[in-house]
């Protein structure tokens, strides 16, 4: 639809199919792209996972709209939008208590339905301290609604989540990550899919700043990375206009939706010393922020295990299942076999005693990497068929054949995270062609 927008603009009209259920996502889409609107044909939802003879049926009934539309829609030239200036941002008066505020930001979508700090012009200032960039800078355009952030206002929803001053390098940091091509954030805000992203941490700033990497890491008490997380939320759902239920289309949502997935990595704890930061090609003294956008995680329960294979075994069986219903077989690094609409990779958060564990026998995490490659597998008859086809090269199989989830061990990516108990967990990247994105914070 984005690529349609481009040759609308130029006056040569279109025709888009759209489900009922979608069709606002489509047309608020165009809008966020500076066209009043394009030709849609609206189709009975769902779409998917109905007989041949109903999607035969459903195409037959909405055939003669597109031709109709085909033959007589005209772009609008004319009407094309204009994008408001985003600097300064709009100043409100506002006279009231304190619970009052929260209700009148609520109410005219300034925020997220958690209580907010007031940015005021004092407290906005003073964020503002905390960075050389100049307020009017745009950082972003957000989709889907493709609203304009500036430095001043990515000052002016950190003092909403409650972040300091000092916090203004990580939150760009956070924002550069997010905006990179490579993350997809258009894709991964408005699928059906629980997503949220996921911010990882390295480098000195974790205890220059207070981020949380031991013990409760992604749980309360942990003020820093809970107010980058609401940051995040609140830059996405305002700025980038992702609420359900016309931009935000998933189904089910998770409470990451309110506060995104913020940790450090346990560098101090790391059994291989090198950080994930350092892996990918920074130095151990870089701040360095990485975001990807993930699937709810899970939890490995391991408090038996005494040999890495064991341990492993388990946290491959974890991962084999995650994501379930939608994962595809054999994924590759590149357009894959059969689709790219796969998980490629997967984040494996090692608790520190988990860690030390597996370092017994694998002293390297690309050791480890690649075992938990070769033991992801399932039999085939637990893969949805239509998205698991091995290649021929993969030789004869049957619906009990153990089929991997991987192929390469950059795909099965290590944290080491949190404090003591025999507990890790796994966070597997939404399937798209979304990769993770690691950037330096820059004072």
């Amino acid at each position: 639809m984005v690529d349609q927008s481009q040759v609308e603009k130029v006056g040569i009209p279109t025709v888009t199919a759209s489900s009922d259920q979608f069709v606002g996502l489509a047309r608020s889409t165009v809008k966020s792209l500076g066209l009043p609107d394009m030709a849609f044909v609206e189709v009975e939802h769902p779409l998917g996972m109905i007989p041949l003879d109903e999607i035969r049926a459903k195409a037959d009934m909405a055939f003669p709209k597109i031709v109709q539309m085909a033959t007589q829609w005209k772009p609008n030239l004319t009407a094309i939008q204009k994008i408001t200036p985003a600097y300064p941002a709009e100043r409100i008066r506002f006279k009231g208590t304190y619970d009052a505020l929260n209700k009148m930001f609520y109410d005219k979508g300034l925020s997220i339905g958690l209580p907010v700090i007031p940015p005021t012009p004092e407290k906005v200032a003073d964020m503002l301290k905390g960075t050389t960039r100049k307020p009017g800078e745009i950082v972003w355009a957000v989709p889907p609604r493709m609203g304009q952030l500036t430095v001043e206002l990515v000052a002016a929803y950190g003092v909403m989540a409650g972040c300091k001053p000092e916090h203004m390098p990580l939150l760009l940091a956070v924002v550069k990550a997010l905006s990179h091509p490579d993350y997809d954030w258009r894709g991964s805000t408005s699928t059906t899919a629980p997503t949220n992203p996921v911010i990882i941490i390295n480098g000195p700033i974790l205890d220059e700043l207070g981020i949380g990497y031991s013990t409760g890491a992604l749980g309360g008490e942990m003020p820093v990375n809970i107010a980058v997380g609401y940051f995040i939320n609140l830059v996405g759902d305002i700025i980038g206009g992702s609420v359900p239920p016309v931009n935000d289309k998933s189904t089910l949502g998770s409470r990451a939706d309110l506060v995104a997935i913020v940790i450090g990595e346990n560098e101090k704890a790391n059994p291989w010393k090198q950080s994930y930061a350092v892996e990918q090609g920074f130095k151990p003294t870089d701040n360095v922020v990485t975001a990807y956008s993930s699937y709810m995680g899970s939890n490995n329960i391991d408090h038996s295990s005494v040999k890495s294979t064991h341990l492993l075994n388990t946290i491959a069986a974890g991962i084999a299942g995650a994501g379930s219903g939608i994962t595809s077989c054999l994924t590759r690094m590149d357009k894959g076999y059969a689709s790219t609409n796969k998980v490629k990779f997967v984040f494996v958060f090692f608790g520190p005693e988990h860690a030390d564990t597996v370092y017994r026998d694998f002293k390297t995490k690309k050791e480890t990497s690649e075992y938990l490659v070769k033991k992801t597998a399932l039999p085939f008859w637990m893969y949805a068929p239509d998205i698991c086809i091995p290649p021929k090269e993969f030789g004869p199989y049957d619906e009990n054949t153990l089929i991997p989830r991987f192929t390469a061990a950059e795909q099965v990516r290590i944290i080491v995270t949190g404090g003591p108990g025999k507990q890790s967990q796994i966070w597997p990247t939404f399937t798209t062609v979304a990769r993770p994105v690691s950037v330096l914070v820059e004072k």
